[in-house]
């Protein structure tokens, strides 16, 4: 059974003009997410900035997430960080905050060998009372989970999924296929990316985790459900529309275009924590284009 279901939403931090955290554009924008239908809601993922909040940030980030959810979906909260110490402190106190899984990413200043990233995750798994969830994303911590080295963290007790990534369709098709194959059946199988998210919910993941769909939930939450569904040239067809608007937000970077899509659509996803900027006045055009030809959200 899926333990998150078919669409996660990581749901930027909103920040106000002195950088505080601010809660109530944060509960909206996971209420948001929740009442267009996601089975799922993350905070502090690369969406959320996690590296640019401090501890007690941290944790107001997530209190208010749980408080928001209210036990309709469950929270996922990421626990980045250099050292192993620190990432089971935010474990230990995102647990005790309400989140139902934790996110680990192998953050690193120096690249970590694969004995090193499977020795962190013994040492969060060990110490987390939720499930840890395997965070996969070469592009910021600039380490790549081989398949062979993600099914043998997969397999340590404690681990309830993994989230993959692929550079293409065809290459996240392939991993995910392996994953399925190999990982234990207790483990989830999820795939990232906003782009190719259907593609590997298609290839037999349960979960797509997606940061774009925490300002254009309605639209992924269509996409998810049709792939889960397994009506994929549905899925295919609604992905074609959206490719564009995607294709966009990862061009310009992630993040920064999440909060540009926010502000086109009218949602209040805060500012960016210095040094990172806007989008700049071409790419919130070519944004503000995408989102206009992109059309009605369709009905589920």
């Amino acid at each position: 059974m899926s333990i998150l279901g078919p669409l996660v939403a990581y749901l930027p931090t909103p920040r106000g003009s002195e950088g505080e955290v601010r809660t109530e554009p944060l509960e909206d924008l996971a209420d948001r997410a929740i009442r267009a239908g996601a089975s799922g809601i993350a905070v502090l993922g690369s969406t959320g900035g996690y590296p640019y909040l401090t501890p007690a940030e941290r944790r107001l980030t997530v209190e208010a997430a749980v408080a928001a959810a209210d036990g309709r979906v469950p929270v996922v909260a990421g626990v980045g960080a250099f050292t192993t110490d620190e990432v089971v402190v935010h474990t230990i106190v995102a647990e005790r905050a309400g989140a139902a899984a934790v996110l680990l990413p192998t953050l690193a200043y120096l690249r970590l060998t694969d004995d090193e990233v499977i020795g962190l995750v013994e040492d969060v798994a060990d110490a987390a009372q939720v499930p840890v969830w395997l965070y996969h994303n070469p592009v910021t911590t600039s380490f790549r989970y081989e398949v062979d080295t993600l099914v043998r963290a997969a397999r340590v007790p404690g681990v309830g999924g993994v989230k993959d990534r692929g550079s293409d369709a065809t290459e996240l098709d392939a991993r995910i296929r392996a994953l399925v194959a190999q990982v234990p059946a207790t483990v989830e199988v999820g795939c990232s990316g906003d782009v190719f998210g259907a593609d590997g919910l298609l290839a037999g993941a349960r979960t797509w985790h997606s940061g774009l769909a925490s300002v254009l939930p309605a639209w992924y939450v269509a996409v998810a459900t049709a792939a889960a569904d397994g009506r994929a040239d549905e899925a295919r067809a609604l992905m074609t529309r959206l490719a564009p608007v995607a294709e966009l937000v990862v061009s310009l970077g992630g993040p920064r275009a999440v909060h540009a899509v926010a502000r086109l659509t009218g949602v209040d996803a805060g500012v960016l924590p210095a040094p990172l900027r806007p989008v700049d006045g071409a790419g919130v055009t070519a944004l503000a284009v995408a989102l206009d030809a992109l059309g009605d959200t369709p009905a589920l």
